[in-house]
């Protein structure tokens, strides 16, 4: 699609903010010319949904008029469990007939009328069964309408114009890891771990190439909400004694809950890595991206870690790029940098329709 002159913002609607960049990109280098982000209230953005369109583009409109950036057009990100991504495998087809009866080819793959769905695929390759019948690999995403509009609605009620909608957990991958984004070849499999306040996303590739993505409806607010109810304190007081905890000061009994709560957050995420391990052609994950500013949760890299026994690696998607022009001081980008993934991502994306 033409996007019109000057970059596409990437705009990220998540839990407990909205966050907005634009990236230029030229001859293998990226720069961030503008970065922002509007905090939201609690409950307008619940499980990865709008649930008060009214005060989520309330907020968009003060991210634009902060950040002055130029141009209207905008791509948004969604991951919710309204999303689904399945792989799934169907007779062959060439891709033009394939697009033609999309919706026929795939409605007993998803858990929704594929009327009241948004449909795209990925072809992944072909092979042939025992019985020599020609089959093709394809990565499905469905996302419900409703939705959809709902983010898109919401962006145009700020005065901006929606360019495309991407799945978040895809644009995360594309700021962080140069091998998503097929600069660079890495054995096995890579994961893109991105803990956000109240979702999670796991999106594991193969040099590019999408084989599993699941989003779970946790993140760090889980170990914010744990430490309120059991220190009997506001959520913002739970906040700090969690930030405490990471720099060694708190009671056992406080550091007892928040492991609590890491340990289960760690679980979920073993359990999804296990489950993509064991599809049928699994490549093994031999490294691990972890970014989002729940992934800020102390305690919670370093279990991954050890518990997954693979190497996990911060994000840092603005290290490489130049921010000269964002206006952006080196200790303002270190302080944004575990939360701008997505809305990067999403820039670069839409930049290069």
């Amino acid at each position: 699609m033409a996007l019109g002159q000057g970059p596409v913002i990437g705009l990220d609607i998540g839990t407990s903010a909205v966050r907005a960049a634009q990236v230029a990109t030229g001859r293998g280098t990226s720069s961030l010319i503008s970065f922002g982000q509007v905090a939201l209230p609690s409950g307008v953005v619940v499980d990865g949904e709008i649930r008060d369109q009214g005060a989520v583009s309330e907020a968009v409109s003060q991210l634009m008029k902060r950040t002055k950036m130029k141009g209207r057009r905008v791509v948004l990100g969604v991951a919710n469990q309204r999303v689904v991504v399945r792989q799934v495998d169907l007779p062959y087809l060439e891709e033009k007939d394939f697009r033609d009866s999309l919706k026929f080819q795939v409605a007993d793959h998803i858990p929704m009328p594929v009327e009241a769905a948004e449909l795209d695929y990925m072809m992944l390759g072909e092979f042939m069964t025992e019985s020599q019948e020609r089959m093709m690999r394809v990565l499905l995403v469905a996302a419900a309408t409703d939705m959809v509009e709902s983010f898109v609605g919401t962006a145009a009620a700020a005065g901006l114009e929606p360019a495309g909608v991407d799945l978040t957990p895809f644009a995360v991958a594309r700021a962080v890891s140069p091998a998503a984004r097929d600069e660079v070849g890495v054995p096995g499999a890579e994961a893109v771990i991105d803990v956000g306040a109240g979702v999670t996303s796991i999106y594991v590739h193969h040099n590019g190439e999408p084989r599993f993505v699941r989003i779970l409806l946790v993140g760090g607010d889980d170990a914010t909400n744990a430490l309120s109810s059991a220190l009997n304190m506001s959520f913002d007081e739970a906040e700090a004694v969690k930030l405490d905890l990471g720099r060694g000061v708190g009671t056992p009994e406080a550091q007892r809950v928040l492991q609590a709560r890491v340990a289960a957050l760690v679980e979920e995420i073993r359990g999804s890595l296990d489950y993509y391990m064991s599809q049928e052609d699994s490549e093994p994950v031999s490294s691990i991206y972890m970014t989002g500013g729940g992934s800020l949760t102390p305690g919670l890299v370093a279990s991954v870690e050890q518990t997954v026994r693979v190497q996990v690696r911060r994000a840092t998607p603005l290290s490489q790029m130049n921010f000269s022009r964002s206006g952006l001081t080196q200790e303002q980008v270190t302080q944004v940098e575990p939360v701008s993934s997505a809305a990067v991502g999403l820039a670069m994306g839409g930049g290069s329709k």
